[in-house]
């Protein structure tokens, strides 16, 4: 029997281990997702076909968030599998033969045409009325108080329970605010990894699994999101209203219309370019009008680079609403001897051993397959072992390339971890790896890397790319080894470097952690909020 696994997102191994348990007789083979990507639906079938599976398992992050299920299910049985399965991280599961597939899709697909056209239409009625008053004079209410009331939105179209870079940046920002004395009330679509809700108030607005394509996934939860939230910002009274920036969303917005508080926008990117280039999603031209509406509506925009404040000019934003708030990390949380000792025993690596580590999500841009390759041309008598942590689009691949090296033992694939799990896994590192690469498009690299500020903090020598934020935040040489991004070879010298020197290591780790307390913290990040706030509070009043 044959089974074949596509993984969407969520970590390849814990899906192979369910799937094992249950078909201990199949022979598994594993698909990355950028098998299918970026082809037309005829070479899909066509390549799924080629594999001929019995049965066709689909893995995904988190079930309730998948859009198209009807399609992707439909998509098995058109390849000939007998079995279409979905699986998600939390033990939820759909199974359905081939034959009820077929008869029963043409009803469900026609059903979610006529569901998908009425929610275009009541969306795009909605963002004209929200860009009309945008455009308007709008009465902003802004009183300065020592200690503001804050309502801290995230309402991105994809699960926060995973651990990584976008869920340790939502817990820092608000950890920041608490600290500096802000009362700070969160509603998400989903828990956040790592955040305490016994201690800031935590209201979750549950996703909408329906829609057949991204895009009407995406629409219908912000049409779901804000509905849910603007009783919630009414009761709060907040002094403002903070959001992360999300695709296909206008929440931020029609709250501050609503309760005429101004709105501060982190904006982490264009999810325009996003759609275009590495996660593709249709309706470019819509999701253009919400990204112009957020930006309009927002009093003050938080972008984590230089890079993209000017991206942020060149489309003719006001250089007066743009605040550069780089990323930052928690000191208290991430420091060496957090458990390092314990986790090297754990893992199997000896005192003797020189471990590489590298977290992070195996995306586009996080330079997995140039460490891969880096590792592979390192000699066997080089006394160092490497540990990758994560999951993502990349991680079977990265996989493939290095089964000689996993099976030597070389190589530790721990998948996807808890949040609190990470900085005992960073401290069994004795070289942390940051092998970022460009973009492909040729844009200027506008990322600030959570895991960068991570590494710096546990007191680790970091070998990392000259690219972007990367290149200012690290010295050469002071806090890192840098060297030029994509450059196999490059990485490869650099880290047999740091293999060779204690001293070295030493040197670098203190530095970079000095670095980090004085100037990287979520406290840090958070004070540039606050002080954007009073400095809107302030002019509110003069003007007033």
């Amino acid at each position: 029997m044959r089974l074949v696994l596509l993984v969407l997102s969520g970590d390849p191994s814990q899906a192979h281990e369910k799937l094992i348990a249950d078909y201990p007789d199949a022979q598994i083979e594993l698909v990355s997702r950028n098998l299918i990507d970026g082809i037309g639906f005829r070479k899909r079938l066509r390549t799924l076909r080629s594999l001929r599976p019995d049965i066709f398992a689909i893995a995904t992050e988190r079930l309730s968030w998948q859009r198209g299920q009807n399609l992707f299910m439909l998509f098995g049985a058109l390849a000939g599998a007998n079995e279409v399965i979905m699986l998600d991280a939390y033990g939820e599961e759909v199974k359905r033969s081939r034959m009820s597939l077929l008869l029963a899709s043409p009803v469900r697909l026609s059903g979610e045409a006529i569901s998908s056209a009425r929610v275009f239409s009541l969306a795009r009625r909605q963002l004209n009325r929200l860009e009309q008053e945008v455009q308007q004079e709008r009465s902003i209410s802004v009183l300065p108080a020592a200690k503001p009331r804050i309502v801290y939105l995230r309402s991105t179209p994809g699960p926060g329970t995973q651990p990584g870079g976008a869920a340790s940046h939502m817990k820092g920002v608000v950890e920041g605010l608490v600290e500096l004395g802000s009362a700070v009330e969160v509603v998400s679509n989903d828990r956040i990894a790592g955040f305490d809700d016994l201690r800031i108030p935590l209201t979750v607005i549950e996703s909408v699994s329906s829609g057949g394509t991204r895009a009407i996934f995406d629409i219908n939860n912000n049409l779901n999101f804000t509905r849910a939230l603007l009783p919630l910002v009414d009761r709060a009274a907040p002094d403002f209203i903070y959001q992360r920036y999300a695709r296909f969303s206008w929440a931020g917005v029609a709250a501050s219309l609503e309760s005429k508080r101004p709105l501060f926008l982190e904006y982490n990117g264009s999810e325009v370019w996003v759609g275009r280039y590495w996660d593709r999603v249709g309706k470019l031209e819509l999701l253009e009008r919400y990204e112009r509406l957020n930006l309009q509506a927002a009093s003050r925009i938080f972008v984590v680079s230089d890079v993209e404040r000017r991206n942020l000019e060149k489309r003719g934003v006001d250089p007066n609403k743009i605040v550069i708030n780089p990323n930052g990390v928690d000191v208290k949380l991430f420091y060496p001897g957090v458990g390092g000792k314990e986790t090297r025993r754990a893992l199997g690596f000896s005192d003797e051993d020189v471990v590489v580590g590298f977290i992070g999500t195996f995306g586009p841009w996080h330079g997995v397959l140039v460490l891969a390759e880096a590792i592979k041309t390192l000699p066997n008598e080089v006394p160092v072992r490497f540990l990758l942590v994560g999951s993502g689009s990349l991680q079977a691949q990265v996989q493939q390339l290095l089964q000689n090296e996993t099976e030597r033992r070389r190589v530790i694939f721990t998948g996807a971890v808890a949040h609190e799990a990470v900085p005992a896994l960073l401290d069994a590192c004795d070289i942390l790896a940051s092998p970022h690469v460009p973009l492909t498009d040729g844009s200027e690299f506008f990322g600030s890397p959570t895991k960068l500020f991570e590494y710096m903090a546990m007191g680790k020598a970091i070998v990392a790319s000259r690219l972007g934020q990367i290149g200012e935040v690290l010295e050469h040489e002071q806090t890192a080894l840098l060297v030029e991004p994509a450059d196999t070879a490059a990485l490869a010298t650099a880290i047999q470097r740091l293999v060779d020197s204690h001293e070295l290591r030493t040197r670098l780790g203190r530095r970079a952690r000095e670095v980090a307390v004085q100037n990287h913290t979520w406290k840090h990040n958070a004070q540039r909020v606050l002080d954007a706030y009073r400095s809107v509070a302030s002019a509110s009043v003069s003007g007033s």
